[in-house]
């Protein structure tokens, strides 16, 4: 998979604003993941055409995982982390999504597993339901984006 500058600088200013606007206020906004599926779409079907479909099935596999995920966990997944997870398939394809949606919850739990166990040790910590999932979908990004740009 080769990624060019008009996908990878957009994606990471969409995840640094996700990421901040997630940790501050617990919100993702529409306004900035649905124009990002839109650009991101009409990139890649302006750039490569032949793999267009890639790309739109991306939107539909990762947003709609990220949907069940949601309805199973009775809504500790909010709908910006839904559009941002499809925001990543319409960037990057459905194949290059499923690993970023791998590598965010394998960091996830790297990051919440030993405070969660260290809160049911000491019985200090209060447990918090829910963590801002932007910063892990950054980092899963991210480490996409370095794994396709050394290899």
């Amino acid at each position: 998979m080769v990624l060019s500058w008009y996908v990878i600088i957009p994606i990471l200013f969409v995840m640094a604003v996700a990421m901040y606007t997630d940790l501050r206020r617990r919100l993702i906004y529409d306004w900035l993941t649905l124009p990002g599926i839109v650009y991101f779409l009409v990139l890649h079907a302006y750039l490569h055409p032949e793999k267009w479909l890639t790309y739109a099935i991306g939107v539909i596999v990762l947003g709609g995982i990220s949907l069940v995920m949601a309805v199973i966990s009775n809504g500790q997944m909010g709908g910006g982390d839904i559009k941002l997870l499809a925001l990543v398939g319409a960037a990057v394809g459905w194949q290059a999504g499923l690993v970023v949606l791998m590598l965010t919850y394998l960091l996830a739990g790297v990051s919440v597993l030993p405070m969660w166990a260290i809160a049911k040790m000491t019985g200090k910590m209060k447990l918090v339901r829910e963590i801002p999932l932007a910063p892990f979908v950054a980092g899963g990004t991210s480490l996409l984006l370095v794994i396709v740009m050394y290899s």
